[in-house]
Formats: structure tokens, sequence, C-alpha cells
């Protein structure tokens, strides 16, 4: 199995670190206190910091510390990533959740992405990882296993590898740096869109809903 994750150990996939709604929504001020107190190094708090002090629109901010992340962690990314096509997939409370949030977020259909990469020789990786927050549902166990399968099933599919850094900012990096990015379910893709858009950069945009 890709995700070797015991119930028991499901606290830890429940994170406050929701990236994609920082920077294109509204968070109140006690998610964003969590951030800076939970993930104090991380792209997020540095986005915080730098919202505070500067009236810049928040694309160009975040687009200029992940630039400088990247070029600060290169070494985890992989080697080819800039010759290779990047498919992000929302897993986890989206997969099989019952709140109305998480059904509008379903995951791409497996033979509508392979129709996207259909003539596409480019290495292929596929970056994505059970998530929930506090607003999940918590059927975590049918969630876990249907991610799983639904992620066998895109890298069987698709002759795809999964890049697990287990950080979502180096999965950002990874996003933000590949050749061709195709654009999966939620905000976190769609920050990736649109700091790729600021670049100049190739994505496939899939998706209207959030």
């Amino acid at each position: 199995m890709l995700f070797q994750i015991n119930l028991i150990e499901i606290y830890i996939m429940i994170s406050s670190y929701r990236l994609g709604d920082l920077v294109l929504l509204n968070l109140c001020e006690n998610d964003i206190n969590e951030i800076l107190t939970e993930h104090p190094n991380s792209i997020g708090s540095k986005y915080i910091q730098e919202k505070r002090n500067n009236n810049s629109c928040n694309i160009d901010i975040i687009t200029k510390i992940v630039t400088e992340h990247i070029e600060q962690h290169l070494d985890f990314l992989p080697k080819n990533i800039t010759d290779s096509t990047l498919i992000h997939l929302r897993l986890g409370d989206v997969v099989a959740g019952n709140e109305w949030h998480e059904k509008i977020k379903r995951p791409l259909e497996v033979n509508y992405i392979k129709s996207l990469v259909a003539n596409d020789t480019n290495k292929k990786y596929v970056i994505g990882k059970c998530f929930f927050s506090r607003p999940s549902s918590t059927n975590y166990e049918e969630c876990i296993n249907l991610s799983n399968e639904y992620l066998h099933n895109i890298i069987n599919e698709l002759q795809a590898e999964y890049f697990n850094s287990g950080n979502a900012d180096i999965d950002l990096c990874c996003a933000v740096k590949s050749k061709l990015f195709i654009q999966g379910k939620g905000f976190f893709s769609k920050l990736i869109v649109e700091i790729r858009k600021k670049l100049n950069l190739n994505s496939i945009e899939t998706t209207t809903t959030d």
C-alpha cells in the first residue's frame, strides 16, 4: 500500500495547514495563528508574515516566497522534474466524505485524467496525500482505503510515479517546478495554477469547482 497508515495515527493526518485556503480565501485569525504556531518555518508562515508587512497582491507575495523556497530545496525534488508532467490528486476526506464541501471535490475520474495525458510523452509524477481537517467527515477508514485504491489506479493507468515528500511545501515546489501541471480538486491545486500563471508556466486546468 502507498499509504501505510494505522487508524490510531489518523490525528497526524488532521492538519491546520491549508495553504490554498490561506492565500485564496480569508482564514480567521485563529486558523492563521495555528499555522504560525504549528508550522513556524513553512511557506504559509512566511506568507503570513510577509503579507502583514506588504500590500502587494497575494499571488505576487506567495510566488516570490515559493520561488525562493524552490531554490533552497532543489535537492528534495526529482532531478528530472523540469522535464516532467505532475498531476495533483486531492485525497482523504473528499474521496468519500459525506459533507457537501467534500462531495463537490470528489477526485477526477481516472479515464478523464488519462485522456488529458494521452499524447504526453513526459515522465509523469503524482502528488497528493490523505488530508483531513477538523470540519472533515469522520469515516476515516473508508476515505483512506478508497484513496489508496484511487491512487493505485491512477499510477497504474498513467504509468506514473508517486512522489511522496511527506511535506506540503515540497509538493508545492515540485508542482511549480514541473514542465506541465495537471490540476486536481481544491484550493491547494488552484493555488499552484495561479502561481504557474504568474510564472508563465503551462497547466491544464480541470475544474472550476473548488
